[in-house]
């Protein structure tokens, strides 16, 4: 045999070697990227994938800035109701003018929560600021367009997952110190009202994730270290879910109706939120997942299995979060990225400056990614 027929099987030989290495490292990736994420211990790292620049179909809904929306999909056909930055409910009609659900504004919104299915909606103002007055609370059917209040001393409020009660706190006679746990019925002829317990008063907002656990937040800052506490409503007992406390605490549960295993994405910050972290916890605190990339929790929303995230593409250095977002002086510009944790793999949907975009609010609904942008303050509806 010659030399050059010898060079010329060796070369076939060391060719298929090495395509047969490529399919077998390739075959690895792939399983390692789809091992579910619970069954690995310790929780493993999510990292953000280079961008693939897709061409999404973005369109915006309203037809003027807005200070909040919800999404009621409890009718047939999902209705879109939002306020706008006066007050003024409106609902959102296809191909022409929003239709104005109320013909008098509430004044000085402040936030608004709505039930799983969007029927209720919690909306907290503040109609007398100028005389020092707390904030009340409004419940916003909308269906049937009846409101009512919630008591005058009322603080902090929350939706049962199955949206047929409602937890508030009170601070009875005006007391600064005390706080009770109050549980409202939704439902019946004859609602009934039950105090649960009373509490040394520190500000708390209420989420109520599953029906018999209730969380208490504090209001974030950077510059204060505060714990998050579950609240087992048939125990009566306490829990810490993070017992050292932590700066900048930030949680975003998911909200599904689900009666067991509750997800939430928990931020906080150090160095007095010079540096940030995003993980992904379950109802009592445990950790999940990491993520490599930072974000605010309230810049994202569940869909489980997948979660939905805005993804600043930068944070100028000296940013101190979640402060300086929660204050408007630190806008982002934001890719849109899909999280699947039961295949461990995140993608992108929308690539950053396309447009530039600041996304809050997210949600997802039939196939649809809707968000405020709050650079116009407008709200947005993304075809996944």
């Amino acid at each position: 045999m010659s030399l050059k027929k010898i060079i010329i099987i060796i070369t076939v030989i060391l060719g298929i070697l090495a395509m047969l290495f490529g399919v077998y490292f390739s075959w690895k990736k792939t399983k390692q990227i789809l091992t579910p994420l619970v069954s690995r211990q310790p929780a493993e790292d999510i990292q953000l994938p280079a961008p693939i620049s897709p061409i999404p179909k973005l369109k915006i809904l309203s037809n003027q800035p807005i200070f909040d929306y919800w999404i009621n999909v409890a009718t047939s056909t999902k209705q879109i109701f939002y306020l706008n930055q006066d007050g003024l409910l409106f609902k959102i009609k296809e191909g022409g003018e929003d239709e104005a659900v109320t013909p008098e504004p509430i004044k000085n919104l402040q936030a608004i929560k709505s039930s799983f299915n969007g029927k209720l909606a919690l909306i907290k103002f503040d109609p007398l600021a100028s005389l020092g007055k707390a904030p009340r609370f409004l419940i916003f059917n909308s269906e049937t367009k009846i409101s009512e209040f919630l008591p005058e001393s009322a603080t902090a409020a929350a939706f049962s997952p199955d949206a047929k009660k409602i937890a508030y706190l009170e601070t009875p006679g005006g007391n600064l110190v005390i706080s009770n746990l109050v549980i409202k019925d939704l439902v019946g002829s004859k609602p009934k009202t039950s105090k649960i317990l009373s509490l040394n008063q520190k500000d708390f907002d209420l989420e109520w994730i599953l029906p018999e656990n209730i969380i208490l937040t504090p209001k974030p800052s950077a510059f204060s270290a505060d714990s998050a506490w579950n609240f087992n409503i048939k125990t009566k007992i306490f829990e810490s879910l993070d017992a050292a406390g932590l700066n900048g605490l930030m949680i975003n549960w998911s909200i599904d109706g689900k009666t067991s295993d509750k997800l939430g994405l928990r931020f906080n910050s150090q160095k007095q939120g010079r540096e940030g972290f995003l993980i992904l916890i379950n109802e009592k605190g445990g950790k999940r997942a990491n993520f490599d990339f930072l974000t605010l929790p309230n810049k994202c929303f569940f869909s489980e299995p997948k979660i939905y995230c805005a993804v600043p593409l930068e944070i100028p250095p000296k940013t101190v979060l979640p402060d300086d977002y929660l204050k408007r002086t630190f806008y982002s510009n934001d890719s849109l990225y899909q999280i699947d944790i039961n295949q461990n793999s995140l993608s992108e949907i929308l690539a950053a400056g396309n447009p530039i975009i600041d996304a809050v609010r997210l949600n997802v609904i039939e196939g649809k990614l809707f968000f405020i942008n709050r650079y116009d303050n407008k709200l947005y509806e993304l075809e996944l």
